[in-house]
Order: C-alpha cells, then structure tokens, then sequence
C-alpha cells in the first residue's frame, strides 16, 4: 500500500536539495557581502569626515572673509556687532575642525592658524571701533565748527554792512561837494582799509572752516596732506588780518571767533590729524584683511591634502570593492545554473507523475466551472491526487445542489426587480408631484400679487386710452409734433407693459434644474418687479454689491427671493394692523470664504418657537384658510439645498424675522 504522503515526500526532497544548493550560495555571497558592508563602513567612516570638514571649511571660511571685510567696512556700532557676532559664532565651528580625525596629523598646524585668524579679527574689530570713534568725533567737530562759522557770518556780516553804508555817506557826498576834508579823506581810508581787511578775514576764515569740514570726508592721504598745508598758509594770513584789525573794537567777537577757529585747527584733535589717523586705520585694516584671507588659504590648504589623501584611499578601496563583487558575480551565475538544473529535473519529475492524473480531474473540474455536470472520477491511490479527485467528486455534487439553489434564487431575482420597477414608477411620480405643487406655489405667489398686477395694467392701459384720444385730437388740429410725442409716450407704455407680461411668464413656466452664475441684484430686482405696489420703495433698503454672483438657477432663485418677501410682506401687514410702526426690510448679501450669505431681515410680527420649528413642513401655514397653501418655505428650502446652500431662520414675536441664505460663490 502506497503512503499518503508519498508524493509529497519526493517533492519536499528535491526542494530540499534546491534549498541547500541556495543556502550555499547565499552563505558564499552572505561573507562577500560583509567584507564589502565592512570596507564601504571603513569608507564612510574614514573619508566622510574629511569631505564634511572640507565642506564646513568651505562654507565657514567663506563666511569668516565675508564678515572679516563687513568688520572692516562697518559705518556704525550696530554693523559693527553683527560682524562680530558672526565670527564669534564662526570661530568656534572652525576651532572644532581641529579634533577632527581629517587633519589628525596637522592638528597642531590647524590650530595655530586658528590662533592666529582669532588674533586677526579682534585688530580688525579693534582698528573699526577706534575709527568708528574717530568717525563721531569728526562729526562732532564737524558740527562745532559749523556753528562757528555761522557766527561768523553773523558777526562779519553787520561789520561790512556798516563800513560800506560809511563809504557809500562819503563817496555820495564827495560827489556833491566835489571835495572832503582831510579827517574826512583820512576816514574813508580807514573805512576802506577796515572794509578790505574784514571781506580778505571772511573769505580766508570761511576757506579754513571749508578744508576743516571736508577733511573726514577725504579718502587719500595726499588730499589731506594738501588740505593741511592750504590751512596752514591761511592761518597765517588770518592772523595777520586779526592783528590788524586789534585797534577796532567793533571787531573784537570776529576776532575771538579767528582764535577759536586756529585753535581747532592746530589742537591735539584736530580734524587733519583724526582724518589721517582714520586712513592709517583702514589701510591697516586692508593689510589684515590680506592676511585674514592668506590665514584663510592656508587652513583650506590643510583640509586639500586631507581630501588628496581621502581621494587615495578611496580609489583603492574602491578598486577593492569591485573585485569583490566580480567575485559575487561569478559564485552567482554558477549557482543559478545548479538551480535551472535541478528545476528542469523536477519539472520532468512532475510532469511524469502528477499531470497525467491531474488532468482527468481539472478536465472535470472545467466541466463544472462552466456549470456542466460530470460523472464522478475514478479514484485510485491514497495520495495528494486521489485526495483531490475526491474533493472534486465532492464539488460535482454539490454542483448539482447549487444549480437547484440557483434557479430558486432567479425566480426571486425576478421578483425583487419587479419591486424595484414599481418603486422607481411611484419615486417618478412623486417627483412630477413634487414639481407641480412648486408650480402650484408660483401659481399662488401670482394670485397674491394678482391686485398689483390688475393696477400694473390698469394705468397704462388708462394712459394709453388718454394719450390715444390726444393723439387724434392733435391729428385734427394738424399739430403732427404734439401727436408724434403722445405716439411715442404710448409706445413707452406698451413697451413697458410687454416687458411685465414675459416678465410674469418667465415667472410662471417650469424651469430646468441647471445651475449657472446669477447675479444676485439682477435675480432681486426682477423679483420685487412682481410685487409692484405691494411693496413700496421706502419699506427696503438693499446693500447687494454690482457685481456679486452665486452659483445657481435665476428663475428658482426668483422663486426662493418672492417667497421670502411674500412672507415679509404678510408680517408687515399684520403687524401694522395692531401697532403703528415704520416698516423695514433689510437685504444684505456678503462673501465669505467662497460662499455668499444672503440676508433678508424685516421688523413684522415674527414667529413663536413652534413656528420656526414647523417652518419647514409642506403645507404648514400660520395664515388664515384661503390666504396660502403652506408650501412656500418648503419649497424655498428643497430649492436652496438643490443648489448645495443652506437657510436659516431666526425669529422674536413682534420684533422681527431674519432669513439667512448661503450659496456657493461663482
């Protein structure tokens, strides 16, 4: 007798020799690929922190030379500390580079070089904070001498006024008299000398105070150099004018003005020593900036050899992982040609034994797939196929049972379809239904505002009866220009007229469900168009903008609009009925987040609680029998909720009603 397991163990043999044949190769591959795991880690660790230093250096020394220079060229004490404070945060990233294990072996070369960039920007910072100061100091002395040089303009000024007006009595009255007296001629000389004397001191004091304000502004040194020896030269010249101007008391304020103006210029702060110890300052700076970037060179000289020599190691490991994977390579086409060997012997081994006897049993198995009865397998053997025929026996009977099944299940299939049609005839003529009472609704609204309408027609129709007989009478006068006028006046009438009439017939028909952009003024207007008296003008203020719209249908959306103030409308009047008020019927609309909420709001009678919660439901009515049909708020909500909106209302007895629509912003 045959094991039950026979097949199975042949099966799980073969398999077992491809497993091992594969658990070989994977063993043989498992160690190439940890010597290559190793020697990429070894790559990782060693040659990464190189290329990262360089990295940082890069980036670091870029930003150290970058705000070295802005420490350098810093115009005030704010830029000043930002320079600093960028390398003081710089710095200590580059110090940090020196236990990296990239420049080990130049540690102490790294170092140095650290040492001696530090060293460097705290002269730089130094040489800026000293001319920064010097900077203030010049301003200050700037706006000293500035203030000294218009008091004596001041001082000068009324000086030469005077001896000119003297020269001016002399000169006018040489010119009558032909002749002067000597203490007269002697007079006009000193006048004149005096004259001459103070317009040389002006012109030579303004020309010193000129060079002394200028001077910080200088940026060579031979410029200042020149100035300075201007200065110098002028100086003596002013002094030499003081000096001759000591007998005149008049002259004593100009004169101590010239002694504070020379003791400025020659002072231990003068402007010309402070403006050549500010270029002494930034040409120092510029020779430290010129080391600063030699310091800088020379630290991402360090970090090259290092990434020279990571660049080495790399190439040989590299080399390295190649062979091995060559290596890997060739063990794996060896062993996939053992494991295509063995496949095809257990193919053949498969196919000998097991298809032969299989293919009675998916032969029948077709058979039944397709819902063909079979006649029951011979079975022969206990092993894995004879199991299988007999489950398949197993499956043809249960076959036969579920064809019986199946048929029961069609006839109730046929029955279920039948509900499903009839359902679907009554949810059709529910709609019709519904379709009906909203024109029932419009029908309504219509019969409502049937007395407004009757006096819409009414005056025209008595206008044109008037104009008509005017019109003849005018003809037989033969006053053609009065007749013309009463023709157009009613053409005007009739046109307005017919506009009314497709206006309501608009109104009236059946729309579709189509949603479009609708302006939301236009939609209004043609709605209170309907009302015509029953809603005067001074009862509604609307505040709707030119030109907002909303997603939805213009002739349902009238509807929903002629609802709600028919509502407001029949509010009002009640309430005006047993209180003497001012009625009001507020119509906002507003956008908000891609929606537009439309408000219309009156001060009429309002609703208890039981109403808002019943305003809802088709054919509830707060009014008397004959006055509506109940369906108008249960229309304008099965129309807003169509077009993807929302309504709300708030009500308080005898204050008022608030209707908030939101629709879908075009």
């Amino acid at each position: 007798m045959k094991k039950r397991d026979s097949i199975a163990t042949r099966i799980f043999a073969l398999f077992l020799l491809l497993g091992i044949l594969s658990g070989a190769f994977l063993l043989s591959n498992s160690f190439s690929f940890q010597y290559l795991a190793s020697s990429s880690r070894a790559l990782v660790d060693e040659q990464l922190p190189i290329l990262i230093s360089a990295a940082k250096v890069a980036q670091t020394g870029g930003s150290i030379t970058t705000d070295a220079t802005n420490l350098a060229l810093a115009s005030s004490e704010k830029a000043l500390d930002r320079a600093q404070q960028n390398l003081a945060e710089a710095l200590p990233r580059l110090a940090q580079l020196t236990h990296s294990s990239a420049i080990s072996h130049r540690s102490q070369a790294f170092t140095l070089l650290v040492s001696r960039l530090s060293e460097n920007i705290e002269r730089i910072h130094h040489n800026t904070e000293h001319k920064l100061q010097l900077q203030n100091e010049q301003r200050l002395l700037r706006q000293q001498l500035h203030w000294l040089q218009i008091d004596f303009v001041e001082e000068v000024t009324p000086l030469t006024t005077d001896n000119q007006y003297n020269l001016n009595q002399l000169l006018d009255k040489l010119a009558q008299q032909k002749a002067l007296s000597p203490d007269e001629f002697t007079k006009m000389r000193l006048e004149s000398d005096v004259q001459v004397q103070l317009l040389k001191l002006e012109a030579d004091l303004n020309l010193v105070l000129d060079f002394l304000q200028r001077a910080s502004l200088f940026n060579d040194r031979n410029d200042v150099l020149a100035a300075q020896s201007v200065i110098d030269e002028t100086l003596l010249s002013i002094r030499r004018q003081a000096e001759s101007l000591t007998s005149y008391p008049s002259t004593v304020t100009v004169r101590q003005i010239a002694t504070q103006v020379e003791a400025l210029t020659l002072g231990p702060k003068n402007p010309i020593s402070q403006s050549l110890k500010r270029l002494e300052l930034d040409e120092n700076n510029r020779t430290l900036l010129t080391e600063n970037q030699l310091l800088i060179g020379s630290v991402r000289s360090i970090i090259d050899q290092a990434v020279s020599f990571a660049e080495q190691q790399s190439s040989e490991t590299s080399q390295a992982l190649i062979d091995v994977i060559e290596q890997s390579s060739n063990q794996l086409k060896f062993t996939l040609v053992g494991i295509v060997i063995l496949t095809l012997f257990v193919g053949a081994y498969l196919r000998s034994q097991l298809l032969n006897r299989l293919s009675n049993v998916l032969r029948s198995m077709r058979h039944l797939a397709k819902g063909e009865l079979q006649p029951l397998i011979d079975i022969h053997g206990k092993d894995e196929v004879s199991s299988l025929a007999k489950a398949t026996n197993i499956f043809n009977e249960q076959a036969r049972q579920v064809k019986e099944n199946t048929a029961m299940l069609e006839m109730k299939n046929r029955q279920l379809t039948e509900e499903i049609y009839q359902r679907k005839r009554t949810e059709k003529h529910l709609q019709d239904t519904q379709e009906e009472l909203v024109q029932a609704a419009k029908l309504a609204v219509l019969g409502q505002l049937t007395s407004g309408i009757v006096h819409e027609f009414s005056q025209p129709l008595a206008a044109i009866s008037s104009n008509t007989y005017l019109a003849g009478q005018y003809i037989q006068q033969e006053k053609f220009t009065l007749a013309k006028d009463k023709l157009h006046t009613i053409n005007r009438i009739t046109e307005r007229a017919a506009r009314l009439c497709q206006h309501l017939k608009s109104f009236a028909r059946k729309t579709d469900d189509l949603t479009q952009p609708t302006s939301i003024k236009t939609v209004l207007k043609n709605a209170m168009d309907l009302f015509t008296d029953n809603l005067p003008e001074a009862w509604v203020s609307i505040d709707t903008g030119e030109t907002l719209s909303v997603q939805a249908n213009d002739i349902r959306l009238e509807q929903v609009f002629v609802n709600l103030l028919s509502n407001s409308i029949d509010a009002i009047s009640q309430k005006l009925t047993t209180t003497a008020f001012t009625p009001h019927i507020q119509i906002t609309a507003r956008k908000n987040n891609g929606n537009v909420a439309i408000c219309i709001a009156d001060n009429g009678c309002g609703m208890d609680t039981v109403a808002q919660s019943n305003v809802f439901e088709p054919f509830y009515t707060t009014k008397e029998v004959g006055n509506g049909l109940g369906l108008g708020m249960s229309i304008t909500h099965n129309i807003v909720q169509d077009f993807g909106g929302s309504i709300t209302i708030s009500s308080t007895p005898n204050e008022g009603t608030e209707v908030v629509i939101c629709l879908k912003a075009a």
